[in-house]
């Protein structure tokens, strides 16, 4: 089974760590701690084909949760390598962990080729609905770094339930990253947020497990 590496960025205190839980055990993470230097989880995607719909091949999904202290950021270039995805995290509690999102970005890329990006405003439980109801379509950092954005409350299983908004920009994101992950290096990189193009004959005998 192939493996895709996704880094989990954005400020300390955002709900990276409770996020990931999650994402990978579907269940409330109950004493969540600090995160120091970088903590990895696994979890497992079906990816499906945009041409049949059918699920063709498992994939490990590695979360890379990388601990959000300004003390941290020299050191933190270590993590950074063989990127194939990336969470953005914020508080939706607090903007400024949103604005922080693009200075994550260019920390963790500086100048490569950048690979599919999600936004992920956390603490929905946390807000009033009619502040929520308020925010732009797709958030302000979203809109700026030109990537799909959901908002979740990571105390509440419901918020990535089969079928919902959130499940499928999920599922969508993981399948772009598992395209990134084995579209040809030498190909035209897709900008931030952009489609990524479907396999090739090589890449789909991968995916089928030929």
């Amino acid at each position: 089974t192939l493996r895709v590496k996704i880094l989990v960025l954005g400020d300390s205190g955002v709900g990276k760590s409770s996020l990931v839980h999650l994402l990978t055990n579907h269940s409330e993470l109950t004493n969540p701690a600090w995160t120091v230097g970088c903590s990895l989880q696994v979890g497992l995607h079906e990816y499906r084909s945009e041409l049949t719909g059918q699920a063709e091949r498992l994939f490990f999904l590695e979360f890379w949760d990388i601990g959000g202290y300004p003390m941290h950021k020299n050191s933190r270039g270590v993590f950074y390598h063989g990127v194939h995805g990336i969470l953005l995290v914020h508080d939706l509690t607090n903007r400024k962990t949103e604005l922080n999102l693009s200075r994550w970005l260019h920390e963790s890329c500086l100048g490569a080729d950048t690979p599919p990006v999600l936004v992920i405003g956390a603490k929905s439980d946390l807000c009033k609905a009619d502040a929520l109801a308020k925010r732009p379509n797709g958030g302000e950092a979203a809109a700026r770094i030109g990537c799909p954005e959901i908002l979740l409350s990571c105390v509440d299983t419901r918020s990535l339930s089969a079928g919902t908004t959130n499940a499928v920009k999920l599922d969508r994101f993981y399948d772009q990253v598992i395209e990134y992950r084995l579209r040809p290096r030498a190909s035209t990189p897709p900008r931030v947020g952009q489609a990524i193009s479907r396999p090739n004959r090589q890449q789909s005998k991968l995916l089928h497990g030929e």
